[in-house]
């Protein structure tokens, strides 16, 4: 933990806002939302969009295109899929949020075979490799951290995987990991990343991000099918230090103040933070016997998924800490009524942490099945 750092912005144990996403914001970001009013197509804004992309490259490891989008991350899904028309895709599944990735490609037309690992395991590269043996595929859809069932899966190991095995294009959601753990685009050969603006940029929704690289871009060029979220015209206006269509300004103040709090605290610093709560989630469920769905080794540094002690209802426990003025995540889909998750991403700090933790030591008696 970085102690020098003060994450919250001035007021460590403030936090009460615990969901995966969206998460709690400072309030340097929420007044940044009020900056009156500029035209997208005046200097004032071509100020403001100048410093953005670079920093924002920083976040996402790379020296590459990076652009940002008025959109859910979700948007991201398809622009990743549409500007690249691909004849195959491969969509590689652990939950709920890949599962909805699979679904998107299909409802696009684009013929779509689905890896599916069960829910709480994370992906084997080498189920990924025999995967690709037996079809050619120009595109291979992976998330990062499944949200829903907290499971970090090796990214570097499966893009490297897609890289040796085949010419696919490696599509990745880091919706959950991108300014939370380590995410290289660059080093680990990803061809497209996403994110959005809620999860551990710790901003508002409503904004998406997202990196493509060189050998993207000249595929888009030849074969997009987008027309709101098509790369290469978000390539063309980014010369210009502009968006192609009108941006939501407000997140683009928010995230000119958030970038620079985010490299002051350094993104080693931040990984480190964020490893340290979840360390300290975990040592709270061993000792109390609430269990995670992931195993060792495989778990987001910014949520994490328990199925809660014998005797305790999930869905209660998430009721009562609420009443005590906390919000956590309760279990995603299938999961509802038998897991509850904690989002330790953003700008949470230890302290704030620490005052859940005793809420819900509180509230696990009343929560009893």
């Amino acid at each position: 933990m970085t102690a020098a750092f003060d994450s919250t912005g001035g007021r460590p144990g403030q936090v009460r806002f615990f969901l995966p996403g969206p998460v709690w914001v400072r309030d340097a970001v929420r007044q940044a939302m009020a900056h009156e009013a500029i035209g997208h197509r005046g200097k004032a804004f071509a100020d403001l969009y100048a410093d953005i992309p670079p920093r924002l490259a920083r976040v996402f490891r790379t020296e590459g295109f990076v652009f940002t989008a008025t959109s859910a991350a979700t948007g991201l899904w398809e622009a990743a899929l549409s500007n690249l028309a691909p004849e195959r895709v491969l969509a590689v599944t652990c939950g709920a949020f890949s599962e909805r990735w699979a679904a998107c490609a299909r409802d696009l037309g684009y013929a779509t075979d689905v890896l599916e690992t069960p829910w709480g395991k994370p992906v084997d590269p080498a189920d990924v490799r025999r995967t690709l043996a037996k079809a050619r595929y120009d595109a291979v859809t992976l998330v990062h951290s499944e949200t829903s069932t907290g499971t970090l899966n090796d990214l570097a190991a499966l893009a490297k995987v897609v890289r040796e095995s085949s010419d696919a294009f490696v599509l990745a959601d880091v919706v959950t990991s991108l300014a939370g753990s380590p995410v290289e685009c660059d080093a680990w050969g990803l061809d497209f990343a996403l994110s959005g603006s809620q999860k551990a940029l710790a901003m508002p929704p409503g904004l998406g991000v997202a990196f493509a690289s060189a050998r993207y871009r000249a595929r888009a060029k030849e074969r997009s099918r987008a027309h709101y979220l098509r790369i290469s015209e978000a390539e063309a206006f980014a010369a210009k230090h502009q968006t192609p269509y009108t941006p939501s300004t407000p997140h683009l103040f928010a995230l000119d103040v958030q970038l620079d709090h985010i490299l002051a605290e350094t993104l080693e610093g931040r990984w480190a933070r964020h490893e340290a709560l979840r360390t300290r989630v975990e040592a709270w469920a061993a000792a109390r016997g609430h269990a995670p769905v992931a195993p060792a080794g495989f778990r987001p540094w910014t949520v994490t998924c328990l199925r809660p002690a014998a005797g305790v209802s999930a869905e209660a426990l998430v009721a009562r800490v609420k009443e005590r003025g906390f919000t956590i995540g309760g279990g995603y889909g299938k999961w509802k009524a038998s897991t509850f998750r904690i989002g330790h991403m953003g700008d949470v700090d230890l302290a704030s942490l620490e005052a859940l933790l005793v809420a819900l030591d509180e509230s696990a008696a009343e929560a009893a099945s």
